[in-house]
């Protein structure tokens, strides 16, 4: 999938894989050999994207998977954490991590459930894109313990009974599109299979859960099911057959445009988390 050829170390140099697995190029080595030798472990590109790629902007699938690049290992924590619980949800008694191809992308999904003709994709994130995935928003209610401001402040007044944020579910404000667009394809393959998906849900574990900053988005649990809507099934196919052929010219000239701003997260990803 990917041309990643190494790490890029603390110190500032660059080292290949191979490289860094025989010998470390610094005094000690930053993580322990077991975990550089399992994110060294890239998935070859072949030609065919995935349906997760296909989400990405065009230009980001196309320069990881045509430029050589370096990543910090802490950059690829998460994406290790991802693997890592995947692979201990596997179970030969369930129809799991199966995988998926048409002509023009492959997929693989975590868990169908034939008892409830569910389909569920495990995730590992971060609280905010939870929080949006549940459309959790905060409004401010006095503080039911009746507790009151010792000071005044800005907006009130000593003896005033204290405001806390109280999160409620906004069906509005839910954002999963990512989500959504992902398990709707992998519903169609499933379907295809003969099966019937009557449900769609995503089983979300916080990266950051017990911590503040899950706290400050709502969050008091470490797990969350969230519901996964059911999309058109023509606007499903036309999304993704429309980015793999944009994927596939793109590549054939090796150039595309830059990534939307939804695509970029507003532009923080070309600011802070893009690893080309």
């Amino acid at each position: 999938m990917s041309p990643q050829i190494g790490f890029s170390c603390p110190d500032g140099d660059k080292i290949k894989f191979e490289d860094c697995l025989k010998k470390c190029c610094m005094k000690n080595r930053c993580l322990s050999l077991p975990t550089l030798k399992k994110m060294s472990q890239q998935r070859i590109w072949e030609g065919v994207p995935s349906t997760t790629q296909l989400i990405n902007g065009i230009r980001y699938i196309l320069l990881t998977t045509t430029k050589d690049f370096y990543q910090s290992p802490q950059d690829m924590a998460f994406a290790l954490l991802g693997t890592k619980f995947h692979a201990s949800l596997e179970d030969d008694e369930f129809i799991m991590e199966k995988k998926c191809k048409s002509k023009n992308m492959t997929g693989t999904f975590d868990f169908y459930s034939p008892e409830t003709k569910t389909l569920w994709d495990y995730k590992t994130s971060g609280g905010y894109k939870v929080k949006k995935a549940l459309g959790l928003i905060s409004r401010k209610i006095s503080d039911p313990s009746g507790e009151r401001y010792k000071t005044s402040g800005k907006g009130y007044k000593k003896g005033d009974i204290k405001k806390i944020n109280e999160w409620y579910q906004n069906p509005n404000e839910i954002d999963a599109w990512e989500w959504e667009l992902q398990l709707n394809r992998y519903r169609l393959w499933v379907e295809e299979a003969g099966y019937k998906v009557d449900s769609m849900k995503i089983e979300a574990t916080i990266r950051d859960g017990g911590t503040i900053v899950a706290t400050k988005y709502g969050l008091k649990n470490n797990i969350y099911i969230i519901p996964i809507k059911r999309l058109p099934d023509t606007y499903v196919l036309d999304f993704f057959n429309k980015k793999a052929k944009a994927l596939k010219l793109a590549t054939a000239i090796g150039w595309a445009e830059t990534c939307n701003d939804r695509e970029s997260w507003g532009g923080k990803r070309c600011e802070k988390y893009c690893s080309i």
